[in-house]
């Protein structure tokens, strides 16, 4: 019985260390040009970016070619992360002729919050309560076996989803790898 209790101390121990001072929703991430952006848990979901010298607090972001662009409720940003240089706007107007005039305007914005790095954890609770993404590599492997099998059963479906399946995987990883705009 006292096996039991050293190995839940670990357990609470090691979730402890990652889980930071505002618990799961507290989050330390590197951005394309390895500034460190984090969120620390609190519920106001202000967001901040640690360059060189600066930071820099607002509550919504995308990332488009080398630059990041925040906003909050009363100040709009473009920071180059490749210069470390930061322009701040208090006017939305000025702020969106400044974006039109850099060509910062990208076709699919991928914007971003204070859940961008708690976004990551979503599908590690997805796989563990719901089991059906488990089922998919191995209905997937008996896809691609069956094919070789003279049955002519489902044939197209079976076809397709040998090919599809990984198309879905790889293009939702790459959107998790790479968070840019385009």
């Amino acid at each position: 019985m006292l096996f039991p209790r050293y190995l839940l101390f670990l357990l609470l121990s090691f979730t402890a260390i990652t889980s930071y001072a505002g618990g799961l929703s507290a989050w330390s991430e590197k951005t394309p040009f390895n500034h460190i952006i984090e969120h620390d848990g609190t519920a106001g979901g202000w967001v901040s970016l640690y360059l060189d010298t600066t930071t820099v607090n607002f509550k919504n972001f995308y990332f488009y070619k080398t630059y990041l662009i925040a906003y909050d409720d009363s100040l709009q940003y473009i920071i180059n992360e490749k210069t470390s240089t930061v322009q701040q706007f208090h006017n939305e107007t000025a702020w969106k002729a400044a974006l039109k005039e850099q060509s910062l305007e990208p076709i699919w914005k991928r914007e971003y919050n204070s859940n961008y790095g708690t976004d990551k954890l979503a599908v590690i609770f997805f796989l563990i309560f719901v089991p059906f993404p488990l089922l998919l590599p191995i209905f997937w492997l008996v896809c691609i076996v069956s094919l070789a099998l003279p049955s002519r059963k489902m044939w197209v479906f079976r076809k397709h989803f040998s090919w599809v399946y990984p198309a879905v995987i790889l293009w939702a990883l790459l959107s998790d790898w790479v968070p840019q705009s385009f």
